[in-house]
């Protein structure tokens, strides 16, 4: 090899290696911050709520492990369960779910807060997206335990909550789901955080496959998105979409609309409302919507 080659040749592989360690690296810190979620302290109080509220605790299925929550009385023989989303505990104020839970049980509706592992007060290690049929199994076994009939449980999920919600109803038995802000697969959710903190898409796309990578070596988490399970949820769904979400589209939410087979399904969208904030812009409309759903399932 000639030496002009030689060098060239030699100035390419060092350039290619340090993009593979750069690459490496970013993809790696890029799994622990998706994937490790911090424990952030509940520190509201529940005679805030205003409305009877008693401190709750319960295992989850298979581990044992205790999660911690707050249940709340209503008048009719219905609950509903919250699955709070990702980086958050049973006090999500994006949501509002004080105040939605204390509307929800004025109507009748008995409501359980509680927090994900390694969240708020529960035990564990919180990581995304994962331990579904441990944790949200432990709170129906914990529901029926207090003499609620299958059909009459449903759970609420919101944003990452609400894809765990619907993983678990497409492998067990549950009255119903309500899905608001459901992301229809994590590829699409990863870009449009990458673009909501004025990040390319592509620069997303690009680090997905590295991540997926370092999220399954490092978390042992295998990928399930909601596009590929809906079809197997058999309970009735209502599919909240708030307008202006800047992580899922209506079309998405039609998509998965569409391929759930249910067919008393509902979809209602919150006009004006960003993400996850339907009940906070439309309060008595979000209620109305939830409650005509619930109260119209056999």
């Amino acid at each position: 090899m000639k030496p002009k080659k030689k060098k060239l040749f030699k100035i390419i592989s060092i350039v290619v290696a340090c993009l593979a360690v750069i690459y490496i690296g970013l993809s790696a810190y890029g799994s622990k911050t998706a994937m490790a979620i911090p424990r952030i302290p509940v520190t509201f109080q529940p005679s805030d709520l205003g409305v009877a509220c008693e401190d709750v605790s319960f295992k989850t299925r298979g581990d044992d492990l205790t999660l911690k929550g707050w249940f709340l009385s209503g008048k009719n023989k219905q609950v509903i369960a919250f699955v709070h989303g990702g980086f958050q505990n049973r006090i999500d104020k994006n949501a509002d779910t004080p105040g939605l839970a204390r509307a929800l049980v004025e109507k009748g509706y008995n409501v359980l807060l509680f927090d994900l592992r390694g969240r708020g007060e529960s035990e564990g290690r919180g990581i995304t997206l994962s331990n579904i049929d441990e944790d949200i199994g432990g709170l129906v076994d914990y529901l029926r335990a207090r003499g609620f009939a299958m059909k009459d449980i449903s759970l609420l999920g919101f944003c990452s909550g609400a894809t765990m919600a619907c993983i678990y109803g497409s492998r067990y038995e549950v009255g119903s789901l309500i899905l608001d802000g459901c992301f229809i697969d994590q590829g699409t959710m990863v870009v449009r955080q990458a673009q909501y903190i004025h990040l390319p898409g592509w620069v997303a796309r690009v680090f997905i496959p590295g991540g997926t990578f370092f999220t399954h070596t490092l978390y042992g988490y295998h990928r399930i998105d909601a596009i590929s399970v809906i079809h197997d949820v058999k309970c009735p769904i209502l599919f909240i979409h708030e307008e202006n979400d800047p992580f899922t589209t209506r079309e998405e939410t039609e998509r998965l609309f569409n391929k759930a087979t249910n067919p008393v399904n509902r979809i209602w969208e919150a006009s004006g409302a960003i993400h996850s904030q339907g009940f906070t812009v439309h309060p008595q409309e979000y209620i109305e919507v939830v409650d005509g759903f619930l109260s119209s399932l056999p």
